[in-house]
């Protein structure tokens, strides 16, 4: 860790002592929600179904970092096992461009662990599913815009075609990152300026006007939904803000490991493309951070609605509610923001911590629970939310069921306990 990068721990720990009390229960949390996702056989082989490839991506990134962070050699060895019999499964999805072409965005957050392993292992096979998803990254639809369809659905391309979700920016941006200069074949929607493009031509059509992010647009303006003018879906959706947040941080944080690796003076391209994301960030994070100050005054706590732009909101019948994963990520990029020293301002790193912590607070109490057996199980997790059908309003969103042990939601609590056993030291 650079000075720098120990100044501002230090500075966070500080600050956590100043605005909130660390949860005198947090240590360990994350090893045994690992531990119970791994009993549960969750995460063992890749799905290409429904939220399949996302949830694989997050648990394959909460994987990453317990291996790092315990001391356990046990774990660390069962961990590291774990993590590379099932990225192996996911292979056999990418073996030609074209089919892979046919999967969601989230593909690529797969590709990003695959990357990392093939610098560890150098497999041949990994480099090869590597190589497939490079080529179907140069080759995915894109609206007159530019911007990158979030998935090209053969079987209901009137249902698909020309939308795009902000769920996409989790997978896309550090795949596109790693994936400039690497000897590869190279396309324009690899590197820092390209996806700081895709982030910013989301960003311009689905901040609601306040700073928050709507679900998505279509491009055509053909769904039901689409705001006449933009193509704007109507709500805020918790979860899909969280992706798009969470994938603005890993890219800052990839962009620094870039500069990190090749010299110690950002080019130009990267210099520009990192302070422009940075930028996006702070604005996103003093958004989100209105929005749960409004949550902590209704229910006097933190927590991040299922849409967050109608909070404690009821329509006939259907209740919004506080959802978990959305919560979870939010603690976790919150904290995380704060250690990597993205968030400069005082008051808002303030701010952020004791939101960050107050939401972990929330839903440990509230959603966490020990079976006799010792594993963990997390309720409260929404279910897929998509913007195909035609009418996708807020009683849309509210009706969504909820689920157990939700691989999103449980890697998302691994992801944000982590991140607060570094701060609480």
């Amino acid at each position: 860790m650079t000075p720098a990068k120990l100044l501002s721990l230090f500075a966070a720990i500080a600050a956590v002592a100043q605005t909130s009390q660390c949860p005198q229960n947090v240590h360990g949390q994350a090893s045994q929600m690992m531990a119970s996702n791994i009993a549960r056989s969750q995460g063992a082989a890749a799905s290409s179904s429904g939220t399949g490839l996302i949830e694989l991506g997050i648990f394959y990134q909460a994987l990453r970092e317990s291996i790092a962070a315990t001391n356990d050699t046990a774990d660390k060895q069962t961990w590291t096992a774990y993590l590379h019999n099932s990225t192996a499964t996911a292979i056999p999805l990418f073996t030609n461009a074209t089919s892979a072409i046919g999967l969601p965005l989230d593909r690529f957050s797969i590709g990003t662990e695959m990357m990392r392993q093939s610098h560890e292992t150098q497999s041949a096979s990994l480099l090869s599913a590597i190589s497939t998803l490079q080529d179907s990254l140069a080759h995915q639809p894109r609206n007159t815009n530019g911007g990158l369809w979030y998935y090209d659905n053969r079987n209901n391309l009137t249902a698909y075609r020309n939308l795009s979700y902000t769920d996409g920016m989790y997978s896309y941006p550090t795949f596109a990152i790693l994936s400039a200069g690497n000897g590869t074949r190279q396309s324009d929607a690899v590197g820092p300026a390209a996806v700081l493009k895709q982030l910013e031509i989301l960003a311009a059509i689905c901040d609601d006007g306040t700073g928050l992010l709507v679900h998505g647009y279509d491009a055509l303006k053909a769904h039901g939904w689409a705001d006449p003018e933009t193509g704007a879906s109507p709500s805020v959706w918790g979860r899909s803000q969280a992706w798009y947040t969470l994938g603005v941080l890993e890219a800052l944080e990839a962009l620094e490991a870039l500069q990190s690796a090749t010299s110690h003076v950002m080019t130009l391209d990267l210099k520009v493309s990192y302070s422009n994301m940075k930028l996006l960030f702070n604005s996103l994070i003093k958004a989100q951070i209105v929005a749960l100050e409004r949550a902590l005054q209704i229910n006097d706590r933190y927590g991040v609605w299922q849409v967050v732009d109608l909070p404690g909101a009821s329509i006939n019948g259907s209740q919004n509610f506080i959802e978990t994963s959305a919560s979870l990520m939010t603690a976790y990029f919150l904290l995380k923001s704060v250690r990597l020293n993205i968030l400069e301002d005082t008051k808002l790193r303030n701010k952020a911590i004791k939101a960050g912590v107050g939401l972990w607070e929330n839903i440990f109490e509230t959603h966490v629970t020990r079976n006799a057996n010792g594993t963990l199980d997390l309720s409260g997790t929404s279910s897929i939310a998509s913007l195909s059908a035609q009418i996708v309003n807020a009683k849309y969103y509210f009706d969504r069921p909820t689920a157990n042990n939700s691989l999103i939601g449980t890697s998302a609590f691994i992801l944000a306990s982590l991140e607060l056993e570094k701060l609480c030291g």
